[in-house]
């Protein structure tokens, strides 16, 4: 169990949606953060979790931004150069981030992906910084609409690097726009999600916030407190958006994710080393293998006994702007680059 148990922790939240909206913000750890009104009734609009993702065009008039202009110097630096032209102007790399020595970036990503489909997006991306040495691990909430220059192709939303060119754009975009190292990535899919929760005989999660929404063909009413989940169920509470937003869906993804963690260490799988590990390959892309797992054995331990340890941050309204692509009417999310650098650095101080 102890073998499977990073593996777990840091993988179980990929999955967790795949819908469009607006997202966003830094929250401080331990700040809740509350959605509607509990009386808010529910949007009567169908949903299926294994339908394609909807992405709505707005119809409103494209509001100022960034001119695109071409700069006479390379403003890249050693990434790849653009093969299209962008809506803005793009910017220079995010300076590097100074992590402590031995720290692991994970990235952790949930696609719309299904057979023979090729316009799959990751609406679902986490940043995941462990710290053996400190014994912390911190997990940054990216939102999908996230409007920044993938290298090699264009600016774009971030969501469109990994079908764009996948692990290795998704890694390089990831460095660019937030100066943090890509180590390894792992992507899950919709069936892989519901699979992975039901092997773990569901989860209790604590609702911290209100929801009222449909799913399945059926209404769901949350208001803080705790809740059985199969893995269906858990999957409709992070992806339904029609009464909600993706502000508030990056919360309901870390409370997911945390309600993971704590069922598997609640497990005693020691005897069953092999087949869940077998389980985690089956479910799940990635490129990380038992060994790169090891060494973190012992941080996970720790954070299962003191979760003060592990700190959850999310990329939201202080550190972005609302924008309209003026060629597409596509709703994006400009980063204010000088306030997410300053947010960076608060939650990765050098080490």
């Amino acid at each position: 169990m102890k073998r499977i148990l990073v593996g777990y922790l840091f993988i179980t939240s990929l999955g967790l949606s795949a819908c469009s909206g607006l997202a966003g913000g830094l929250l401080s750890p331990g700040v809740p953060l509350v959605t509607a009104d509990p009386n808010a009734p529910a949007t009567a609009t169908a949903f299926l979790p294994l339908l394609p993702t909807e992405t709505p065009i707005p119809t409103v008039t494209a509001t100022p931004g960034p001119a695109a202009t071409h700069s006479p110097v390379n403003p890249w630096g050693s990434y790849p150069g653009p093969v299209e032209a962008s809506a803005i102007e793009i910017p220079p790399p995010m300076p590097r981030l100074t992590l402590g020595k031995g720290s692991v970036t994970i990235a952790l990503l949930g696609s719309d992906i299904r057979p023979n489909d090729g316009g799959w997006r990751t609406d679902t991306i986490l940043i995941v910084v462990l710290d053996p040495a400190a014994g912390t691990a911190r997990i940054l909430a990216v939102p999908r609409d996230l409007y920044v220059y993938i290298p090699g192709w264009r600016v774009d939303r971030i969501n469109t690097a990994d079908v764009r060119g996948g692990f290795e754009a998704t890694a390089q975009a990831l460095e660019y726009n937030f100066g943090l190292p890509i180590d390894h990535i792992v992507r899950i899919d919709f069936s892989g999600f519901i699979g992975f929760v039901n092997s773990l005989g569901g989860v209790d999660v604590q609702v911290t916030g209100y929801l009222n929404d449909e799913c399945g063909r059926r209404n769901w009413s949350y208001s803080p407190g705790l809740y059985p989940m199969d893995g269906f169920t858990a999957l409709c509470y992070v992806r339904m958006r029609k009464t909600s937003s993706d502000f508030d869906r990056l919360r309901r993804e870390q409370e997911v994710l945390l309600a993971i963690f704590d069922k598997v260490v609640s497990l005693n799988g020691l005897a069953r080393v092999p087949e869940l590990y077998a389980q985690f390959r089956s479910l799940v892309k990635t490129d990380m293998e038992v060994k790169d797992l090891l060494p973190l054995v012992p941080l996970a331990t720790s954070l299962a006994t003191d979760r003060s340890r592990l700190s959850l941050h999310r990329v939201d309204t202080s550190v972005v702007t609302p924008w309209t692509v003026p060629y597409s009417g596509a709703a994006v999310l400009l980063p204010n680059r000088d306030a997410l650098l300053a947010m960076l650095r608060s939650i990765f101080p050098p080490g």
